[in-house]
């Protein structure tokens, strides 16, 4: 058994945050999912599909929102009443790319012993958001690096159209092991005030270098990650802010 550990993070108080009362906890994918059903009946006694299920976890959206864009981009219209400096922030800006990353939710994850998570696309989902966008994905070492987790998509192609509930699952987070999953729980508030410069050197690491269009490998962060002791400091940290 590996046991993660995991904390909400939300954003620095101010007037367009989304309560963290509002995020969901990390649920596996299987749960409320009649495999049978789902997967059919052979596919369902499949060890492989099952097992995978067993350690990808679903995260869902804290809000309901539904946003169209006019066909540039620089306008756009909410079904539902909101303030339009928090949709702004919420959905965050973005280019021709059509790539987005929200504002929130947002979390932390880690593990005492080398452990690889991939946040992956919902996608066994069918929704509005699924129709109209699609998930990123990327891979790193919980162990080996500390950084914010949030959902990030792409507006399919020819889609204007942001829209999500709290029922809808936005992002899975697959544990890349053979070994069962413990997911404990942990206050993650110290990160945002009295060691909130781990965060910050996390997040600088990737700035100042000779050429900033060349992306920072992630070995090279896990080696100053390494030098730094942070893997000690920051399991210290989690283990006296842990909920009973």
């Amino acid at each position: 058994m590996k046991t993660v550990y995991w904390g909400s993070f939300p954003a620095e108080e101010n007037s367009v945050q989304v309560s963290e009362l509002r995020y969901s906890e990390p649920e596996s994918i299987l749960k409320g999912l009649k495999p049978a059903e789902f997967f059919g009946p052979n596919a369902s006694k499949c060890p492989a599909i099952i097992d995978e299920g067993k350690n990808t976890f679903k995260i869902n959206s804290p809000i309901d929102i539904d946003v169209s864009f006019n066909n540039d981009f620089t306008k756009f219209e909410s079904k539902y009443p909101a303030d339009d400096g928090f949709l702004q922030h919420y959905i965050g800006p973005f280019g021709p790319d059509r790539v987005i990353q929200l504002a929130q939710p947002t979390y932390l994850f880690f593990s005492e012993e080398s452990l690889l998570m991939t946040q992956l696309p919902p996608y066994y989902e069918q929704t509005d958001f699924t129709d109209h966008c699609m998930g990123l994905s990327a891979t790193f070492d919980i162990s080996s690096w500390f950084r914010v987790v949030k959902p990030s998509f792409k507006l399919r192609e020819g889609s204007r159209r942001i829209a999500m509930s709290t029922d809808d699952a936005i992002m899975y987070l697959k544990f890349n092991t053979d070994e069962k999953i413990k997911l404990v729980r942990f206050d993650a508030s110290p990160f945002q005030k009295e060691h909130h410069d781990i965060m910050n050197h996390m997040m600088a690491f990737k700035s100042h270098k000779k050429n900033p269009l060349v992306p920072t490998k992630l070995t090279a962060g896990y080696e100053a990650f390494k030098r730094a002791r942070y893997h000690k400091k920051i399991i210290k940290i989690i283990k006296e802010n842990l909920y009973d």
